[in-house]
């Protein structure tokens, strides 16, 4: 008597592409961390185009912890998986992360204006900062109109309805004063060295917040370290802004 193999020999379901106006999230939206790995790696030799799809399918592999799948016990070290084998930066595949963030976050209203990797994903980074800023219609109309150069300085613009101006923040006998009102009073034991430190401090804080940027602080070992720091923070500060 023939024994018959128990293989299933139907019609195969078709493995699902998500079209996306004018570009495919065939493997972003995948539940494979293997699907979603081989996406990521083409997209950054150029096989693939969508940089919207690799930023999504990068985080999807972080927060869904897909990495694990792939033999590794950390997001970073699957990110330096793919520095190493593909020559590109740790700093441009997190901005691809966070333009991938940044579309799941706004999708729905992504969507609805067609935005697509031609309306350029690099200026999804600014998104939330214009959001916070501007009305909702204007942000959506121009991210699909504006520049990604002009989308990120309009971003820096006003806060809705904050007729609030930044008060003047200075150094003056006693402490550090936003206009007439201290944020700092040091007491009058402590040294010279260390009130410059913190005048220091807080001015770059200020300083940052008024022209709508962000300061931070690093800790080091002694002066020399930090200078040598500082040299790099240019030179690397440099090259990010070049590319922006």
């Amino acid at each position: 008597m023939e024994t018959l193999p128990n293989i299933y020999d139907g019609p195969k379901k078709q493995h699902r592409i998500i079209k996306h106006s004018q570009f495919q999230l065939d493997f972003a939206y995948s539940q494979d961390a293997g699907v979603l790995d081989t996406g990521i790696r083409e997209t950054i030799r150029g096989v693939k185009l969508s940089i919207m799809a690799m930023g999504i399918a990068l985080y999807r592999v972080d927060v869904g912890g897909l990495y694990a799948d792939l033999g590794f016990r950390k997001f970073g070290e699957y990110i330096d998986s793919l520095v190493k084998e593909t020559g590109m930066s740790r700093s441009n595949l997190y901005n691809w992360e966070y333009i991938g963030q940044a579309y799941i976050t706004h999708r729905s209203e992504l969507d609805k204006i067609g935005f697509t990797d031609d309306d350029g994903p690099t200026k999804l980074p600014f998104l939330n900062r214009a959001l916070e800023r501007h009305p909702k219609r204007e942000v959506y109309k121009n991210i699909k109109n504006m520049s990604r150069r002009e989308f990120e300085e309009w971003s820096r613009g006003a806060i809705i309805e904050d007729g609030k101006k930044h008060k003047t923040v200075a150094i003056k006998k006693g402490g550090v004063f936003a206009g007439k009102e201290p944020l700092a009073v040091f007491s009058e034991e402590i040294s010279l060295q260390d009130r410059r430190y913190y005048e220091k401090l807080l001015m770059e804080g200020a300083i940052a917040i008024k022209q709508n940027e962000y300061a931070g602080i690093y800790r080091f070992y002694d002066e020399a370290e930090k200078k040598r720091f500082d040299r790099i923070y240019q030179r690397e500060l440099g090259k990010l802004r070049t590319k922006n």
